[in-house]
C-alpha cells in the first residue's frame, strides 16, 4: 500500500514538473489562460523557485531509499593468525564498542554481523555519513584502542527480507568496503549527493574503481574526517 501511495506521489510531482515546464515556454501574457485551464493555480509563483522545486523533487525521489553501510577490519585474518583467538576477540570487541554506538546514535540499525564487520541500514543518507564520520574519528583512539577500519556506503532501494536486506545496493556497499583504505569510507555518488549538513567531513573524488561482479561501477568519493571530534548527528542538527 505504501509503495502505491509513494508511486502516485512521484507521478503527481513528475506531472506537475512537466506542466510547469510547458507553462514556462509561453510568454507571460499567455500564462494566466493556461493556468486557469489546469489545477495549477499557484504554478506561476513556483516558476521562479527552481531551487525549491528541485528540492521537492529530490525529497520525493529519496522516499523509500535505504543507505547501506558495511564495516570491515583491515588485515583481520593476518592479525588473528599471528595473535590467535584472543587477538580476534579483542579486535571484534573494539570494533563493536566503536561502531554500534555510532550507528545507533545516528538513527541507524545494525542489520547483522558479517565476519569481522557489520551491515547497517539508515533511512537518511546524512545519518549514514554522520555515523561513518563518527566511526572514523573513534578509530583514531579517543580512549579506545586504534582500529584499522574500512567503511563502504551506497544508497538505493534494496529488497527487504525479514530483518535483512538484499539486492544491488547491498552488494555494491559490500564491494566498496574491500576497495577502501584504512581510516576512511568509500561512498557512492548517490550518497554523496543526498547527504547534507554533516560537519567536519572531507570529500575527495575517487572515480569509478573496478568492483568484482559490478559491470558498471558508480562514481565514488572518499570520505575522511577533518577534525578529531565526532561528527554531529543529524538529529542534533535539527533534522
Amino acid at each position: 500500500m505504501r509503495e502505491r501511495v509513494h508511486e502516485r506521489g512521484l507521478f503527481r510531482v513528475a506531472n506537475i514538473s512537466k506542466q510547469m515546464r510547458a507553462v514556462s515556454k509561453h510568454p507571460p501574457a499567455a500564462r494566466p489562460r493556461l493556468l486557469r485551464a489546469t489545477p495549477l493555480g499557484l504554478a506561476s509563483r513556483l516558476l521562479d523557485l527552481g531551487a525549491a522545486h528541485r528540492a521537492l523533487l529530490e525529497r520525493f525521489a529519496q522516499r523509500g531509499t535505504i543507505t547501506i553501510l558495511f564495516t570491515d577490519i583491515a588485515n583481520f585474518t593476518a592479525s588473528t593468525e599471528t595473535g590467535g583467538e584472543k587477538t580476534a576477540m579483542e579486535l571484534l570487541d573494539t570494533h563493536d564498542a566503536i561502531v554500534t554506538p555510532a550507528i545507533v546514535g545516528n538513527r541507524g540499525r545494525v542489520v547483522k554481523n558479517v565476519g569481522d564487520g557489520i551491515m547497517a541500514a539508515f533511512r537518511d543518507p546524512s545519518d549514514a555519513v554522520a555515523a561513518a564520520a563518527a566511526i572514523i574519528t573513534r578509530t583514531r583512539g579517543n580512549g579506545l584502542p586504534t582500529l584499522p577500519l574500512r567503511i563502504g556506503l551506497d544508497a538505493g532501494r534494496p529488497t527487504r527480507r525479514g530483518e535483512d536486506y538484499i539486492g544491488h545496493t547491498v552488494n555494491l556497499a559490500a564491494r566498496l568496503v574491500k576497495r577502501c583504505r584504512e581510516g576512511e569510507a568509500l561512498v557512492t555518488d548517490a550518497v554523496h549527493r543526498a547527504a547534507t549538513g554533516v560537519d567536519d567531513v572531507v570529500w575527495r573524488e575517487r572515480g569509478r574503481p573496478a568492483l568484482k561482479g559490478v559491470a558498471k561501477p558508480p562514481r565514488t568519493w572518499r570520505l575522511t574526517v577533518r577534525h578529531e571530534r565526532t561528527a554531529t548527528p543529524a538529529r542534533a542538527r535539527g533534522r
